[in-house]
């Protein structure tokens, strides 16, 4: 029935263009056959059952894709026919009816012709699908191209210039420096000019009492060197006496101890036992005087003055016995001991008395060479100080270094952040910290950059590479530039800090140093670059780290893997350093295959 229809379809479409008197176009009967080969081919298609749908619409997709070849090939021809026309006679297009009808009659013939023909297609085709789905599968390869391959790096920089003066405040002693008046950030200065003025007064009235202090410590030093000797010879003379003094003592304490005190105790006893004698001897006289005057051979008058005065002589002696064995007993009990007090305590005073003077001559004349020895560094001390003073005074009045801009604070990595700060010290009655950078000069000429990047650009950055530099006040404006040293130690804020040169010749007049800009630097170019498209690079499952393309050898077999090397990446296109050559052809492999 579709096949009565397309025939009937087509017939219609010749006999309305034949009407029109217009020759029917190759395009619009190509077209027709077209659809009726469509029509037949799903015709083909609905009687095989036995085929799974996956594979009917498989074919039917490449059927249309086939169709859409051969009407792009039949408007070509179309587009050639058309221009044979315009050359030909014209009168081909004034033929007869008859004629029309004619070729009518034979189109349609031509149709079950091509009827015919499509179903012998169809059949054919079906026997190829599995041949063409086969090599449609596989994927199509990517031939190795040599491109140049460029990479910037994009850093923010801040213009330094060359030459600059710091200007600092480093006193040798005072640290009271208040302003009186002080230039302004910004202003162009000759060599020579008074920068800041500070107050003076305290300084001056310091140095005069240092003076004074200065001339006291010199009299006293005098004064104490002259004395010394005389000092010298007075602890010497007492060390000698107190020394001679100690030896003559222990000379009498061992005369004591060894001859006075034993004779001592000697006489004591020795007065006791004569007492004793003495009464033992009066006490036997008067008993022999009363056994003679028993014997009545004198009167009694006589006997009684002779008894008597022997009675009293007893009398005395057992007195004077009492007398002396009192004696002894103080003498041993408490006049000895007390005189052995005395001289030990005696002897120790002197033996103490000698080493006091000892240590006297000794660490006196010690103490008193340093006590010298230290007003002479007072007094040197002093003459320093003056001197610092009088050069600090000096400072009372700074002025500049050199010709240029002044700018408030020191130049930190390009940029001037104390500019704040010390506007506020630089003025009437300001107080300025000494050992301070309170300016910089900087002086006309060329200007450098100051940049700092990250740990991870670090390798990447090295000394003359090439770049590209833009003020921030003007993107459109290109200086050339270039990598003068990289640092290899990171700083404070954990960046490697870099410096370049650029070349000012053509720059604006409003760029001074402080502004900043961008800089492109070119981290890597290679003109000649391998490079093959980042997603037909695979990574081994087991190594992450190396990688691989697969490479089409020979069209008839299968791609083999391949290990590469890589360089850098760029717009999705990776170099290779090993690995491929240029002219090879790569594909990318497949997921199933991978899993395989």
């Amino acid at each position: 029935m579709t096949r009565v229809l397309s025939s009937l379809l087509l017939f219609l479409l010749i006999f309305w263009t034949a009407n029109t008197q217009a020759a029917p176009s190759a395009n619009v009967l190509l077209q027709a056959a077209e659809e009726s080969k469509e029509a037949d081919s799903t015709d083909g298609k609905q009687a095989e059952d036995e085929k799974p749908a996956e594979d009917a619409k498989a074919d039917d997709d490449k059927a249309a894709a086939k169709s859409e070849d051969d009407k792009k090939s039949d408007e070509a021809e179309e587009d050639e026919e058309a221009d044979d026309d315009e050359d030909g006679d014209k009168d081909e297009d004034d033929e007869d009816d008859d004629e029309d009808e004619a070729d009518d009659e034979e189109d349609d013939d031509d149709a079950d012709d091509d009827d015919e023909d499509d179903e012998d297609d169809n059949e054919k085709s079906k026997s190829d699908k599995g041949d063409k789905k086969k090599s449609d599968d596989k994927p199509k390869p990517h031939k190795v191209e040599r491109k140049p391959i460029k990479i910037e790096a994009e850093i923010d920089v801040t213009f330094v210039a060359q030459e600059m003066q710091e200007v600092a405040l480093r006193p040798e002693t005072w640290s009271q420096f208040k302003v009186v008046e002080a230039v302004e950030h910004g202003v162009q200065v000759k060599k020579g000019d008074v920068l800041v003025r500070f107050d003076a007064e305290k300084i001056e009235k310091e140095i005069e009492e240092q003076s004074l202090t200065q001339r006291l410590s010199e009299l006293s030093l005098m004064q104490q060197e002259e004395e010394f000797p005389r000092i010298k010879r007075l602890m010497e003379i007492k060390f000698e006496s107190a020394k001679t003094r100690y030896a003559q003592f222990q000379e009498d304490y061992k005369y004591y101890q060894e001859v006075d005190r034993p004779f001592d105790v000697t006489i004591s006893h020795f007065l006791y036992n004569r007492a004793k004698e003495d009464l033992a001897s009066q006490q036997e006289e008067l008993e022999q005087l009363l056994k003679m005057y028993e014997a009545d051979e004198i009167t009694e008058e006589t006997e009684a003055i002779v008894l008597r005065r022997q009675r009293f002589a007893v009398e005395t002696e057992e007195l004077m016995l009492d007398i002396q064995e009192a004696s002894r007993d103080y003498s041993l009990e408490v006049s000895i001991p007390r005189r052995d007090e005395r001289n030990a305590k005696a002897m120790e005073e002197a033996e103490l008395s000698f080493e006091q003077s000892k240590t006297a001559k000794e660490k006196g004349l010690t103490r008193l060479t340093y006590e010298m020895q230290q007003k002479r560094d007072a007094r040197a001390d002093s003459i320093e100080r003056h001197a610092k003073l009088i050069s600090d005074q000096g400072l009372m009045i700074i002025r500049a270094p050199a010709d240029g801009t002044v700018y408030y604070g020191r130049c930190i990595k390009g940029k001037w952040a104390e500019v704040t700060t010390y506007s506020s010290k630089l003025k009437p009655f300001g107080i300025v910290t000494a050992n301070k950078v309170l300016m910089t000069i900087v002086e006309p000429g060329p200007l450098c950059l100051e940049a700092s990047i990250a740990e991870k650009d670090r390798p990447d950055f090295s000394s003359g590479l090439v770049a590209t530099v833009s003020p921030t006040g003007d993107d459109e404006v290109e200086l050339a530039g270039k990598v003068t040293k990289v640092a290899n130690i990171q700083g404070g804020d954990k960046k490697f800090a870099v410096h370049l040169d650029v070349d000012t010749e053509g720059a604006p007049e409003w760029l001074v140093a402080g502004m900043t800009g961008k800089a492109k630097v070119v981290t890597y170019e290679n003109k000649e670059a391998i490079v093959v498209p980042e997603d037909m690079v695979q990574t081994d499952k087991d190594n992450d780290k190396l990688k691989y393309v697969m490479l089409v050898e020979d069209e008839d077999e299968e791609p083999v893997r391949r290990e590469v090397k890589l360089g850098k990446t760029k717009d999705k296109l990776v170099e290779v350093l090993k690995g491929l050559d240029e002219g090879d052809e790569i594909v990318k492999e497949e997921k199933k295959k991978e899993e395989d």
